[in-house]
């Protein structure tokens, strides 16, 4: 895979990502039949990181661990906000421990996009 596809992609992936999550989390009355969707935020920040990542494809490796910080840093804000706008929204309350597993998702989603953009460098 080519860096510029790659980037594309990114692109692409942190935008409908994006989308997925104001949607979903922003949604009044949702119900998802679960005690717990603490996987389901895992789940959703996942793309976002990983789309966020491979944004960066195109950039010198040394840019690229900066790059991987500031995107970690706005998907966290991101998540935060998510969570505070989901406060007057009937049916839905703020959790910290969803802001958590967004965290988490959006940091192995990161870690992920970090590996194929440096093997979309390398040529694999």
């Amino acid at each position: 895979m080519q860096a510029g596809f790659v980037r594309k992609l990114g692109q692409a992936v942190t935008a409908l990502s994006a989308v997925v999550i104001v949607y979903a989390t922003l949604r009044p009355n949702l119900s998802t039949d679960l005690a717990d969707d603490t996987y389901l935020h895992f789940l959703l920040f996942l793309p976002l990181g990983m789309g966020g990542a491979l944004w960066m494809a195109q950039l010198p490796p040394p840019l690229q661990k900066k790059a991987r910080l500031g995107i970690l840093l706005v998907v966290l804000f991101f998540a935060a906000i998510t969570e505070i706008a989901q406060g007057p929204i009937d049916g839905r309350s703020p959790s910290l421990n969803d802001f958590f597993a967004d965290a988490a998702g959006a940091g192995v989603g990161v870690l992920a996009g970090s590996w194929v953009a440096s093997q979309a460098r390398r040529g694999n």
